[in-house]
């Protein structure tokens, strides 16, 4: 039988303004991993964010898909 306290690291997340984050532009592409996500301000001012497949080489986004959500 285990006693004592559960340990947990709760550190508060880096605050970041989307304004400097988006530079100005409507969409910009994240890499999480080998992976490339598509962020969106839509005319409404939400914020949509998707999977998107996207040529290195030249920038050209070439397919979206919605992204998978997490458990989180």
């Amino acid at each position: 039988m285990m006693t004592g306290t559960l340990r947990t690291t709760e550190t508060k997340p880096p605050n970041i303004n989307l304004e400097d984050l988006m530079r100005g532009c409507k969409k910009i592409i994240l890499h999480h991993g080998k992976r490339p996500y598509c962020l969106t301000i839509t005319r409404k001012g939400n914020l949509i964010l998707t999977s998107a497949e996207e040529n290195i080489n030249t920038g050209a986004e070439t397919t979206t898909q919605p992204a998978k959500q997490s458990g989180y």
